[in-house]
């Protein structure tokens, strides 16, 4: 969650052991020779249907025909480009255009996303379940595909046709099921202690030990982000934080750290702007055990429910050799936005993604990632809620794929993209674990939990038992 100048945002989680499978072993380049590509711009990844190239927000021309008595209805999706980024479209009815059926009572679609993952074929075949069948020629029905990771919805209608043949091909294209994560069992080769962990406005104790940091690197506020939430500490605001940070023990025994956030009794005046709410922060920028490029971050963390409570487990890079804070790169692992950028406001609604770019220079060139609401993600239950409880977000960061999981599962895959613009190693990633406030000062912000509750962080090296199945 690039908090100084980008404008979007986006996880990961639990496990159980099995023998290692890496990503580039899941998805294998034919030829080493040649570099794998790069993802291809949003706005190359366009929709076709049956083999018919569309524009975003458009309907295929022709109806697709289906035979009288239909139960079913078949249509191929085709993503174009190389698939090097997870997208997904929704299968949705549309009352649009319908002529002899009523949609909502007579047409079922899939519940769950509908994927293309990297290492699947272009083409996907969507089947839609006519629940009462007609048989009067020309009666329709439309279905729409909107979807992530595409260039756009697109749309078509099936309509009764005499003599249409409408049928699945024999041999259906590849699509792999979803990696899971194992890391349970193993043990990390950093595991931090929530009972023992100490911060400060520097990043040092009194006796000049590294610890986290209680305040961005750049500062104490992202004006420029749209937040309206100032992160405050103890030390640097002691007559305006209201514990923004405090180390506690559950019910159930377990130490865990409190992001805090909450709206001033009366605005703050920082740097000649108006804040009317604390946000909080804790990062590894002073951390150097805590850096790494390659490896697997994941954090045990149960997410604030109040609208305009934007929070986030990610990563930027930091030169090693001075310790100095860069961006880009950036990794979201995990983002869960509550309203907004006018993002879903919902209990299972999760985002990551990769800020691409010259590294240091604080500009982005690229932004690839994905939003999910895990309901319609396959492996997770329709009453999944990320605000009840903690879950585990996990990033696999390998030197082909970046792999997002929550609570084990996969939710997203992209090509790694954040090397090729310096190509040296004097860089990694530090760890950040933050509530933005994105919200206006209007805004009584007073219903739901305003807090992060943080309860774990580990980091496992390449190599050291964890793997991808």
């Amino acid at each position: 969650m690039e908090k100084n100048r980008r404008n979007i945002g986006l996880v990961i989680t639990a496990l159980v052991i099995g023998s290692m499978v890496s990503c580039s072993e899941v998805i294998e380049n034919p030829n080493p020779e040649i570099p794998l590509e790069d993802i291809p711009v949003i706005a190359d990844r366009r929709l076709s249907i049956n083999g018919i190239d569309l524009d975003p927000m458009t309907t295929l021309e022709e109806p697709i025909g289906i035979p009288p008595g239909a139960t079913k209805a078949h249509v191929r999706l085709t993503l174009a480009g190389a698939i090097m980024s997870t997208a997904y479209v929704q299968v949705n009815t549309s009352t649009s255009g319908a002529k002899g059926f009523n949609v909502n009572r007579d047409i079922s679609t899939p519940f769950n996303y509908q994927y293309w993952r990297p290492g699947d074929d272009a083409d996907l075949w969507i089947t839609v379940d006519i629940i009462n069948p007609r048989h009067t020629p020309g009666d329709q029905f439309k279905i729409t595909f909107p979807g992530e990771g595409t260039a756009g919805p697109v749309a078509c209608f099936f309509q009764i046709q005499e003599g249409a043949v409408n049928e699945l091909p024999d041999e259906i294209p590849f699509h792999r099921d979803p990696l899971v994560l194992h890391a349970d069992g193993v043990t990390p080769s950093m595991d931090l202690d929530m009972a023992a962990i100490e911060w400060s406005d520097s990043g040092f104790d009194a006796d000049g030990n590294p610890i986290w940091r209680s305040r961005l690197a750049h500062g104490y506020s992202q004006a420029s982000n749209g937040e309206t939430g100032l992160y405050t500490n103890v030390e640097a605001f002691p007559d305006d934080a209201v514990n923004p940070q405090t180390r506690e023990v559950d019910s159930e025994g377990r130490p865990f750290v409190r992001l805090h956030t909450v709206k001033f009794e009366e605005p703050v005046v920082f740097s000649d702007r108006i804040f009317p709410f604390q946000a909080s922060v804790l990062q590894g920028s002073k951390l150097d055990e805590w850096k790494y490029r390659r490896g697997v971050y994941r954090a045990q963390i149960q997410t604030p429910s109040r609208k305009g409570a934007w929070s986030a487990f990610w990563a930027i890079g930091s030169r090693l050799s001075t310790g100095a804070s860069q961006w880009p790169p950036e990794i979201d692992f995990f983002e869960s936005f509550n309203g907004a950028y006018g993002a879903a406001y919902t209990p299972r609604s999760t985002s990551s993604a990769q800020h691409i770019g010259v590294h240091g220079s604080n500009q982005r060139d690229m932004v690839n990632g994905l939003k999910s609401e895990l309901d319609r993600v396959p492996g997770f239950e329709l009453d999944v809620d990320l605000n009840a409880e903690p879950h585990d977000y996990a990033c696999v960061i390998e030197d082909d794929w970046i792999t997002h999981f929550v609570d084990g599962k996969e939710t997203l895959q992209h090509r790694n993209m954040l090397d090729r613009a310096d190509g040296d190693t004097d860089w990694a990633f530090y760890p950040i674990i933050n509530v933005a406030v994105k919200i206006g000062a209007e805004n009584p912000y007073n219903e739901g939990t305003p807090d992060l509750l943080w309860y774990g962080l580990q980091y496992y090296a390449p190599g050291s038992g964890w793997s991808m199945q």
